[in-house]
């Protein structure tokens, strides 16, 4: 179940990211997005390469060290060919045994040295083979390590954490061999140089012997031969040694560039989380605003369930009225008994009007306890004529007759709403349900006539000539208006 849901959880971080991307991301963020997974594969594959590239290298020196082992084997058989020579010398005269004895001695040594050649090499060969174990436990564990990650057995925090050690505890015991075989090739050379020393000191003994012992001359030049042949098989193995010497100067040289090309790695890695954490905080907006959404959908429906209320009561009761369905707005229709011109006296007519609607009205919001709360404000709007003293007002007018019409009829449509606030106001006038929740939230305001009208025409020298091109009854209306608080 835990992978299922992480799955789950996967597929849609992955819709919003293509989600974002596609539709919301700017072109530079998500061309960054895309050169940054270039650069990510590109860099694998290199890594890919690289490791194929050492792998055949680790091959090559194995067979460099089986080559070293050759040459081994063929100073072995020198020194014993040297050493059944020296054994005929011994068995000559008297007078040449104090050579041999020397002779023998510097052969010791040698053999000796040879010894200590023959460990250092196989220490310097176990090196390798630790190194290229050490690569290859290190490849066999990054590969555990991205199957379980692949798998969803670990957290990417924990997959990256366990990279970084891995990488941390090979590199550290690469380190260690490298410079062990460095010891080791130091302590080498310094053998050799004493090998070439003893070997100048056998020669030196050797061309003694020779002026001492004519009839050992042939057997002398026998032991010339094969110490020409060790030799021959010293620099075989001195050049060997070169090129393996040149191999790990490579071996070096391409770690320090793995090394560059996981920093570069890791650097884009940072890249790509930065580009992730924008994905993330972007996320974290969507959701928001997905709950902003959710709010003003429930704020839509709780006003058409009034707004539904609303038009059932009126149409049981006989009230005439403009209902809008989506906001909830009530615009009363009071016919040919609105307000007499220039007047804010309620008609007899009006008053029976509000009697019957607003009980209504009241008990559709506050006796609605899914909205009751949620209710901020209730608004009375009343509208004046666009006409004032027999012709028609332009209110862009700057003639100062006009602006004080102007203002003369707002006042007017304030007026005439407050009139209505204070007949519901009296309960000796009305009484209903609700009247003092109703009461507690009102407000009354005055709105110009071109809030509900559209004067194509502006120049219109009289009234009745406006009221002939627009429709003057579309101003004698009263809006009553709800407003809710979202955050309830």
């Amino acid at each position: 179940m835990q992978v299922e849901e992480l799955e789950h959880q996967l597929k849609m971080y992955e819709s919003v990211k293509n989600d974002y991307l596609a539709n919301q991301a700017p072109k530079d963020e998500v061309q960054e997005y895309q050169e940054l997974m270039d650069k990510l594969t590109l860099l694998q594959e290199d890594t890919k390469t690289e490791k194929d590239r050492l792998v055949k290298e680790a091959l090559e020196n194995e067979k460099k060290v089986k080559a070293l082992n050759k040459y081994q084997q063929m100073v072995r058989n020198v020194l014993n060919s040297n050493k059944m020579a020296k054994s005929k010398i011994l068995n000559r005269d008297d007078l040449i045994k104090e050579q041999d004895v020397e002779i023998e001695t510097k052969e010791g040594q040698i053999t000796t040295l040879q010894k200590d050649v023959e460990t250092k090499k196989q220490l310097i060969a176990q090196g390798e083979k630790q190194i290229q174990e050490t690569q290859q436990a290190l490849q066999k564990r990054l590969d555990e390590i991205r199957a379980a990650y692949k798998m969803n057995k670990m957290t990417k925090a924990h997959f990256e954490k366990r990279m970084a050690q891995v990488r941390s505890d090979a590199h550290q015991k690469v380190t260690a061999l490298s410079n062990a075989n460095a010891q080791y090739q130091a302590q080498l050379q310094q053998t050799n140089a004493q090998l070439g020393q003893t070997q100048g000191e056998l020669q030196k003994t050797q061309g003694m012997l020779a002026q001492k012992e004519g009839e050992a001359r042939g057997l002398e030049g026998k032991l010339g031969e094969a110490k020409g042949q060790l030799g021959a098989a010293q620099g075989q193995l001195a050049n060997a040694k070169g090129q393996l010497a040149a191999t790990q100067g490579k071996l070096a040289s391409t770690e320090g560039q793995l090394n560059s090309t996981r920093g570069a790695l890791d650097a884009t890695k940072g890249q790509l989380n930065a580009t992730i954490g924008k994905l993330n905080s972007t996320e974290g907006q969507l959701n928001a605003t997905q709950g902003q959404l959710a709010k003003a959908k429930a704020e839509i429906e709780a006003r058409k369930s009034v707004a539904g209320e609303i038009q059932k009561g009126f149409a049981k009761a006989g009230v005439k009225a403009d209902i809008d369905l989506q906001t909830g707005d009530v615009v009363l229709d009071f016919g040919q008994a609105y307000f007499e011109s220039d007047s804010d006296r309620l008609k007899s007519e009006m008053k029976g009007v509000l009697e019957k609607a607003m009980p209504i009205y009241s008990r559709s919001l506050f006796g609605n306890p899914k909205v009751s709360d949620k209710i901020s404000a209730v608004e009375i709007i009343g509208f004046a004529s666009p006409t004032y003293q027999g012709r028609f007002i332009d209110p862009q007018s700057a003639k100062p007759e006009d602006k004080q019409a102007l203002k003369y009829n707002m006042d007017l449509s304030y007026r005439r709403a407050n009139s209505i606030f204070s007949y519901m106001l009296d309960e000796q006038n009305m009484k209903f349900d609700h009247q003092r929740e109703l009461l507690a939230r009102m407000k009354v305001s005055g709105r110009s006539f071109l809030e509900v009208m559209k004067v194509p025409n502006r120049n219109i020298a009289t009234a009745a000539e406006f009221c002939k091109q627009n429709d003057c009854k579309k101003a004698q209306r009263v809006i009553i208006r709800f407003s809710m608080d979202t955050k309830k």
